[in-house]
């Protein structure tokens, strides 16, 4: 022991004079500088420089300091002022915050701020004054208050609760503490408030009224519910929409309900909303789990309901009759949830078949249908008849030319009848008769080859049948319209309202339409099978003579427009075409019209859209001539008619000849008698006026004249100096007066009832006056010529 302490002694003394001894060899700062770099860079050193350069210090320095200045500062300091204090670059701090964080459990890193666990005992002890003094405390305020987040918050208050905290924590809101007097304070205010409700409330109602902490009015709402300290229930969950129902309102309103579909026999769904039932339908299929119900879009409705309907439904049937169902159903109802529960009871009463439903309330019986149609039997029948005499190119369809063909060709004279008239003709042609002369006998060829072009034409249709059948189709004829039957049914039909009338009318117009298609046909295929069909067409003679005439008439006719302008003649031409020409191309149509069976009984009565349709469905080489025909109808001139009017007759089978002297001299005087007779009985102005001038053009310049009553004035003023002066001027003042009546009577329809009213009727009557007085002398005027006569030889 003693050498020991001699030992230390000698050490000091040698420690000493080392202490005292001047320096022989001194180490200069840049040395040193480098001797530390160069055993950093070997790592044989850890150390850091601090930022200004002068000091080096180790990491286990920088961790005393760290904790050292944690302590000073109450246990949180963030780590960007430490790396201040301590004076080495950032990276430094942070590595040995996070050392720090690791080895010590009472350290935390958390958002760039060291904290230690002496400071969270202090954070809750003045989180648990502030709860003692408010009762309640959120997170959301605390982290506003104290700059942590609010997971970080709620973990270490949520370790301390019941030990440095006084509390308790929402279990559905973490977010929110209270104290137990607290919860107390409000479970009294929840329990006494909603004892004394006695009509479904709105809970955020109450939030919002007194104040409630919503999660934790809930909760103990929820726990007097269950345990049954308040009478009701929270409908709706945990949402702005829960709604707490007490059970006397409860009681009372499912009273109401079972009383209600008890009287009534349904439950609108509007109506247990207003009652406070937030989902009806719902509701409904709950309450009356065991019974049979029928649940409709607005509405649901008892078996009782059902039952009337079925029954209503079930009688009309049987009945042959209707029912109307609205007057035993709510008036809630709404037309849908009508039409579901009237389908719904035709369903149960198997009448689907045998009945249907108008106008969505109305049911009919099929037989009642039946015997509504049944009335229009003997009208359609009619109604068909008459149509097809007058206008058949409407009725007839490709089809039925189709089907008639067929009988035609069915019914056509067998080989053994042919010779026998081929024998007849023989022995016609031989007698020499005028009847059977080579004339008729050249138009009777010209007929038959006309025929077999027909025939070929039929042929090229029928390999192209089903094209021109798309191309012809047509329309459907309408019977009647829906107010006209509607007529019918008022009258024939006895106690139906008018409504339900209309809706039966509409639904009869279609099965009409249908049934009288098949009526038309009928009429047109017996009409074709008949004698009297199969020989519509007019004799070929009297057609040829009619034609003639109207050829040489219309001839006539346009010889005597040479005595006028040519502003005049065109505005006769016009008249002519529009009269003569077309009554001679209406009969040519309606003579083609026959083998199509669409003629008519008045070829007169063929209008132009008649002509067009007619002419449309005619063989090419038999349609370009007469649509030629037809345009020139539209014309200013007579002739491009007359050159037509051949050509379309040879394609007919006709044959135009122009009329000799005799036969114009004929025609003259047949057209002058037919204007005498005719001035004789007229007592109209006008028209006596009109005969009168045409009488006197004929006689004084020997031509026919077919004028427009516009084209007066200028036959007047042709006839001077062809008829006496004094004569001309009884004509000009009689044409005068007759002017004067006209104007006045057309200014006397715009003035009804205005002054001057006598004053005009007085003029009025003293024209008439002096126009009857001088009727007679310009009667005279051709009555008293001498009348010639011409005889046929």
């Amino acid at each position: 022991m003693a050498a020991d302490w001699e030992e230390i002694r000698r050490l000091a003394a040698d420690f000493q004079r080392a202490q005292f001894a001047d320096t022989v060899q001194r180490l200069s700062e840049r040395n040193c500088i480098e001797i530390i770099a160069k055993l950093v860079q070997e790592k044989k050193l850890d150390v850091v420089h601090t930022l200004d350069g002068k000091e080096y210090i180790t990491p286990a320095q920088i961790s005393r300091e760290m904790r050292d200045e944690l302590y000073v500062h109450g246990g949180r300091i963030n780590i960007v002022d430490l790396q201040q204090i301590i004076n080495v670059d950032l990276v430094h701090v942070e590595n040995r915050a996070g050392d720090i964080a690791k080895s010590n459990k009472g350290c935390q890193l958390i958002q760039g701020q060291l904290i230690d666990k002496n400071y969270l005992d202090r954070l809750a002890e003045e989180v648990n004054d502030k709860l003692q003094e408010a009762g309640l405390i959120s997170i959301p305020e605390l982290c506003k208050n104290y700059d942590l987040p609010g997971d970080f918050l709620t973990e270490e208050l949520s370790k301390r609760l019941g030990k440095l905290i006084q509390g308790d924590m929402d279990q559905y809101n973490r977010g929110v503490i209270f104290t137990p007097a607290f919860v107390a304070r409000h479970k009294a205010r929840i329990r006494g408030l909603f004892s004394a409700i006695t009509r479904p409330t709105p809970v955020s109602s109450m939030i919002g009224a007194f104040g409630f902490q919503e999660h934790l009015l809930y909760s103990v709402l929820e726990e007097f519910v269950n345990t049954g300290r308040l009478k009701g229930t929270v409908v709706g969950g945990r949402q702005d929409k829960a709604v707490y129902i007490p059970d006397i309102y409860s009681k009372t309103q499912n009273a109401w309900v079972d009383s209600f579909l008890q009287q009534n026999g349904y439950l609108e769904f509007d109506s247990l909303a207003r009652l406070g039932i937030p989902e009806p339908m719902s509701y409904i299929k709950i309450r009356f789990k065991s019974s049979k119900l029928l649940f409709l879009r607005a509405a649901c409705v008892g078996q009782g309901l059902v039952d009337q309907v079925e029954a209503s439904v079930e009688e009309a049937v049987n009945s042959a009759t209707w029912v109307d169902i609205q007057p035993i159903l709510p008036s809630c109802l709404s037309m849908e949830d009508v039409g579901i529960l009237i389908n719904q009871a035709m369903r149960s009463t198997n009448v689907q078949s045998s009945a249907r439903l108008l106008g969505g309330t109305v049911v009919v019986s099929e037989k009642f249908i039946s015997d509504c149609l049944s009335l229009f039997d003997d009208a359609m029948q009619h109604k068909a008849q008459k149509e097809f005499k007058n206008n058949p190119v409407f009725l007839v369809t490709e089809e039925d030319l189709k089907l008639a063909s067929m009988v035609t060709e069915s019914t056509a004279p067998s080989k053994k009848e042919k010779r026998e008239a081929e024998r007849r003709k023989k022995t016609t042609e031989g007698s020499g008769s005028v009847k059977g002369g080579g004339g008729g006998n050249a138009r009777e060829i010209r007929i038959r080859k006309t025929k077999k072009k027909g025939r070929r034409d039929e042929d090229s249709d029928e390999e192209t049948g089903a094209p021109h059948q798309n191309r012809s189709k047509q329309t459907e004829v309408p019977f009647m319209a829906v107010e006209e039957v509607v007529a019918v049914l008022e009258e024939r039909v006895k106690d139906c309202p008018e409504e339900i009338l209309s809706e039966l009318a509409e639904h009869l117009v279609r099965p009409l339409t249908k049934t009288y298609q098949e009526v038309v046909r009928t009429v047109f295929m017996s009409s074709t099978s008949s004698p009297s069909g199969a020989n519509k067409k007019r004799s070929m003679k009297d057609i040829q003579e009619e034609i003639t005439n109207l050829y040489n008439n219309i001839r006539l006719f346009e010889k005597a427009t040479k005595f006028f302008s040519d502003e005049t003649q065109v505005h006769i031409a016009k008249h002519v075409l529009k009269t003569v020409c077309t009554d001679v191309t209406n009969i040519l149509v309606n003579f083609l019209a026959a083998d199509l069976m669409m003629s008519v009984e008045n070829p007169s009565s063929i209008t132009n859209e008649v002509r067009a349709k007619i002419l449309g469905k005619l063989p090419e080489e038999t349609k370009g001539p007469l649509m030629k025909l037809h345009n020139c109808l539209i014309g200013k001139t007579i002739e491009d008619f007359l050159t037509n009017i051949e050509t379309s007759a040879e394609v007919c089978g006709f044959m135009v000849k122009k009329g000799d002297k005799k036969k114009e001299r004929q025609a003259l005087f047949l057209h002058r008698q037919a204007l005498v007779e005719q001035l004789k009985e007229t007592e109209d102005a006008a028209l006596v006026l009109h005969l009168t001038s045409v009488l006197l053009f004929q006689a004084s310049t020997h031509c026919m004249l077919h004028v427009p009553g516009r084209c007066v004035p200028q036959i007047i003023g042709t006839l001077m100096g062809r008829i006496p002066a004094e004569q001309h001027q009884l004509l000009s003042q009689y044409q005068s007066l007759v002017v004067k009546q006209l104007v006045s009577q057309s200014q006397g329809k715009k003035k009804d009832q205005e002054e001057g009213d006598a004053e005009d009727s007085e003029e009025v009557e003293a024209i008439r006056s002096q126009l009857m007085s001088l009727m007679p002398g310009v009667k005279d005027l051709v009555l008293s010529q001498k009348k010639t006569s011409v005889t046929e030889e």
